[in-house]
């Protein structure tokens, strides 16, 4: 790479510039930081500057270039068309961080603009842009350095750190989660630059085959419950937590028995549930995957009572509770959802390798396990009672009919472990 120069009498008001440094004509070697900088005294004033930083690499093109910015200033009164550098949508890395962050989180001045997303995306898109702010940091001042001088380079040093830190899917996750953070900052804040992350080279992801739990692996994470070490150590850093609660063994077999995500199952109350004509129950909730995506607030989905979870209902108190908004699993609840989704996740895992179950399954893969059984009995009407279609309310409780036949076909005939009881 060339190294820019000047020579002995350069041409009036043409310095070189550090990026990183922040100075004119720099003493240091940040060779790959320094670029050609213009500032033109305005004429009537006393210090007042117009400044330009130029895409020269050579000292006769940046003479050219000068010409050009010292001709549009004198067109224009001396009013600059584009934000001095310190001003307007020029921001620094973690001022365009936190940007995007209160953008995400609805908290910006573009009310026509703002999204429904979950907590647990806006902290995981703000995580990306801390590693990567992180990463920046070993080169330079974050506070001071400008989002739009972010480099090739740049990206480069922050796919080597990823490529060791995330595994294929995640690392196509998180690249892709900076690609929108710009984005955002190009097409919304209108910060004139071109997205760093645009082009990129994406991991292979190979396609995972759909796992399933049997009856003997459910049970043996059930018993280890009772006989593991509740102690999981955690992050990097030893963290020893305890990951038992009173509610694990009902929340496992609520998840495997109706077949909902975290969110919908930790949040279920007896009041949900409702009769068919025929007298077979189900389950009516919002469906918050759906209702977020569509920005509807009421899109439900219907969960089939069949024998299994019927007993099991039972069990939790269905005669003396059936009419109360008390939610379904563990009503004296201290913790918030959102801890019990984590924690009901991790412990999951854990419990999993505690009762020696060698294959990799998580909670989400009861979830696929109920679904499997589903369609062992209903085929090609599954979607109609995993909301992996459009059907849904005519009005209020009117169901349509296709959809009822459906959940009382489901309640008649869906086991999950089929004849066998969990």
């Amino acid at each position: 790479m060339s190294v820019l120069k000047l020579p002995k009498n350069p041409y009036k008001g043409l310095k070189l510039f550090c990026k990183k440094c922040r100075v004119d004509n720099p003493k240091c070697n940040h060779h790959d930081r320094i670029i050609y900088r213009v500032r033109v005294h305005v004429p009537g004033t006393d210090k007042d500057i117009k400044s330009k930083m130029l895409s020269a690499t050579n000292y006769e093109d940046a003479v050219a270039e000068t010409i050009e910015f010292e001709k549009e200033l004198k067109s224009n009164g001396y009013e600059t068309i584009k934000p001095k550098v310190d001003e307007g949508n020029d921001y620094s890395v973690t001022g365009a961080i936190m940007k995007f962050d209160y953008y995400l989180r609805g908290e910006s001045e573009y009310a026509h603009l703002r999204k429904n997303v979950t907590k647990g995306h806006i902290d995981e898109m703000f995580r990306f842009c801390r590693f990567f702010a992180n990463s920046l940091k070993q080169k330079y001042d974050i506070q001071r350095m400008r989002i739009v001088d972010v480099s090739q380079q740049d990206v480069a040093d922050f796919y080597v750190w990823a490529e060791e830190h995330y595994a294929p899917k995640t690392f196509n996750k998180c690249l892709a989660g900076l690609k929108t953070f710009f984005d955002f900052l190009i097409e919304v804040e209108e910060v004139e630059m071109k997205n760093p992350f645009r082009k990129y080279v994406r991991k292979y992801v190979p396609q995972s085959d759909i796992q399933t739990i049997n009856q003997d692996q459910f049970e043996a994470i059930l018993n280890s419950i009772d006989t593991y070490t509740p102690y999981s150590v955690l992050g990097g850093r030893g963290e020893r937590k305890n990951l038992y609660r009173p509610y694990l063994k009902d929340g496992f077999k609520l998840f495997l028995l109706s077949g909902g995500r975290r969110e919908e199952v930790l949040n279920m109350r007896w009041n949900n549930i409702f009769k068919t004509p025929d007298n077979h129950l189900f389950f009516r909730i919002v469906n918050l995957k759906v209702s977020r995506i569509m920005k509807k607030e009421l899109v439900y989905k219907f969960i089939p009572i069949n024998a299994d979870l019927l007993e099991f209902l039972y069990e939790l108190g269905f005669e003396e509770k059936r009419n109360t908004g008390e939610y379904i699993l563990y009503p004296q609840r201290y913790e918030k959802s959102e801890t019990m989704m984590d924690i009901i996740s991790k412990a999951f895992t854990h419990y999993r390798i505690g009762a020696g179950v060698e294959v990799d399954l998580s909670l989400k893969d009861l979830r696929k396990t109920f679904i499997s059984w589903v369609k062992v009995e209903m085929g090609d009407e599954t979607g109609l009672i995993t909301s992996h279609s459009t059907n849904g309310v005519l009005e209020k409780y009117y169901l349509d009919p296709k959809l009822l036949s459906s959940i009382e076909k489901a309640a008649l005939n869906v086991r999950v472990f089929g004849k066998n009881k969990p």
